[in-house]
């Protein structure tokens, strides 16, 4: 998995959830709903996940850069985890397990 679709799924997550968010609680204040508050709810959710989804995206990128950064300038391996697994290249007796365990697994089908 590369750094950028690792920000697009942080990015969408949290903007699912700022939209959802925003529509609960505007409709939990509404005394009466209809549709009205129903439409002008839905439009602020939308107007305003747009604007957390800008804000997100540059926030997310920067932090898993900098984390990134923190971990290649570390040397940190695969085998400890974390977020640098899925950018960090494999060592090479990752690949060679990865290389035996796919040659086994196609002898098996």
């Amino acid at each position: 998995m590369e750094l950028r679709q690792i920000t697009n799924a942080v990015t969408k997550t949290l903007v699912i959830v700022v939209f959802w968010v925003v529509l609960l609680v505007d409709l939990i204040l509404e005394p009466i709903i209809s549709f009205k508050e129903i439409g002008f709810a839905l439009v602020k959710a939308i107007v305003l996940s747009g604007v957390f989804w800008l804000l997100f995206v540059m926030l997310v990128d920067t932090l898993l850069k900098s984390i990134l950064l923190d971990a290649k300038e570390k040397k940190v391996d695969r085998a400890e985890g974390g977020i640098s697994y899925h950018v960090t290249e494999p060592s090479a007796e990752e690949k060679a397990w990865l290389r035996a365990h796919e040659r086994e697994k196609n002898h098996g089908d």
